[in-house]
This record gives structure tokens, sequence and C-alpha cells, in this order.
């Protein structure tokens, strides 16, 4: 016998003593329960708003953690900077991030180009960022950098 066949034979059991007895212990019961079910389901409008709130900042977290990454490439090699080869095991893992990070969300997109190779197609990606956008997200309140990757972010307004 499941939870829910318990829970009818007990309500058709008070039922036949309320009936029996001239009480009211069914609606009590079901004013009991109708309390209840409205303060889980608050209970549960506030841990929905709180998860919304969890997943802004982790989205802001991975861009800063992606828009730091290229600030550090740019120092590294600032001709190819913004230029991904995923043979090489390092920036295939940056291309699964940064697609997650900026890609995804729309703010950036990847140029893909296939590279002539023998019997097996080969790619390579340019990162093309929506710098003005991510300027903005920066300047708001979504995305809180320190001040010396907004100045970064700032020169590349003049990239685009």
């Amino acid at each position: 016998m499941n939870r829910w066949t318990r829970l009818r034979w007990r309500l058709r059991l008070m039922r036949v003593i309320d009936w029996l007895l001239g009480t009211h212990l069914v609606d009590e019961a079901a004013s009991g329960w109708r309390d209840e079910l409205e303060v889980i389901q608050a209970e549960i409008t506030t841990l929905q708003a709180r998860l919304e709130e969890l997943d802004a900042s982790r989205g802001a977290i991975l861009r800063h953690l992606c828009l730091s990454y290229l600030q550090l490439r740019q120092i590294q090699s600032p001709d190819g900077w913004l230029h991904f080869d995923p043979q090489v095991p390092p920036e295939e893992s940056a291309i699964d991030i940064l697609t997650r990070g900026l890609v995804t969300p729309h703010w950036a997109r990847w140029r893909i180009t296939q590279v002539a190779a023998e019997d097996e197609d080969l790619y390579t990606y340019d990162l093309a960022p929506d710098w003005r956008a991510l300027h903005q997200d920066a300047r708001g309140h979504a995305t809180r950098l320190p001040s010396s990757l907004l100045d970064w972010l700032e020169g590349q307004l003049g990239r685009e």
C-alpha cells in the first residue's frame, strides 16, 4: 500500500468519524495542510530567486575569468592572442571555456577557418568579442572587474 492509498484511507476514516461525532476533523486537517503548502510554496519561490542570483553571479565570474585569460594572452603574444588552434591542448580547453563564458551568452562569436590537411578536417578559431557590450556590462553592476582589467577592456573598444 503506497502513501497516497494510506492517505485516502485515513481521510475516509476521518470523514466517517466526522459524520458519527458531528465534528470537522477533515476540514481542520485540510486547513493545516493548506497552511503548510503555502509556507512550502513561499520557500520554493525564495529558493528560485536565490538560484537565479547565483546563476547570474556564476556567469559574471566566468566572464571575469575569460577576460582575465584574454588579457594574459594579449600580454604573452600580442600578435595572435585572439587566434586559437584546437590542435594545441591548452588552446582546446580555452576554446571550451571561452565558448561557455563568452560565445554562448552572446558576448562574442567564433570565426572558424578550415585549414587544408590530409584526410581530415582541421579548423582554427578566431574570437570576435563584442567589446562594447562587455564594457557596458562591466560598467554596469553585472560584472565587478578590477580597475586594471576594466582599463584593459576600455582599451579594447578601439579594436572594433
